[in-house]
């Protein structure tokens, strides 16, 4: 198993929050993680595209050197937001981070938030615990000039792939312990499925 270097997180801050995003104040990034954690702001991306009617959804296999849900497969990217930082931007930002996907801010559009709580069967004594703001885009490069390939870091994804929606339900019911809690909250959220089915 790839080793953590917890160092690349120093200085780190998230914003803490209350259960309506509320922010109450900030903490260091790991100790927000760690034990039953500290409610704080994130996002997550979805990015999707239309094959032949159907929906696909771009996956990417969390590193082994991120400190939390480590070789699980979960949805384009998310992250934890600073103090100062904004959804979209970040979310620009972060795709460009993790995927090397850039994207315009205007090919993205936030749909809802929702809290939850996940202790970490992949690194004992961590966990999420989380305001999580839904981002979804729909991938075109064909027609926009703003989108061009993907070039993985391989320090937050070890792997990417595109999956049919209804593929992927089915391989998150055989094998729910391979996908991140809250992608799969997520994928059967019904404001997310009325966006992008």
């Amino acid at each position: 198993m790839q080793n953590v270097d917890y160092s690349v997180y120093e200085g780190r801050r998230v914003v803490l929050v209350d259960e309506n995003d509320n922010e109450i104040g900030t903490e260091d990034i790991l100790i927000a993680h760690q034990g039953s954690g500290k409610k704080h702001r994130a996002l997550s991306v979805i990015l999707y595209r239309k094959v032949d009617g159907k929906i696909e959804i771009l996956m990417q296999k969390r590193s082994g050197g991120k400190p939390v849900f480590r070789h699980l497969w979960s949805n384009t990217c998310c992250t934890n937001l600073s103090p100062g930082d904004t959804y979209i931007e970040r979310a620009v930002s972060r795709l460009k981070e993790e995927m090397g996907i850039e994207i315009r801010p205007d090919s993205l559009k936030t749909l809802y938030r929702f809290s939850y709580e996940a202790l970490d069967p992949t690194n004992p004594g961590w966990c999420e615990n989380e305001v999580d703001t839904m981002i979804v885009g729909e991938w075109d490069p064909s027609t926009s000039s703003g989108q061009v390939g993907m070039k993985l870091n391989p320090a937050e994804a070890e792997d990417a792939r595109w999956m049919e929606i209804e593929e992927m339900r089915a391989d998150m019911e055989r094998n729910p312990e391979t996908y991140s809690p809250w992608h799969k909250l997520i994928i059967n959220d019904p404001r997310f499925v009325e966006e992008v089915v």
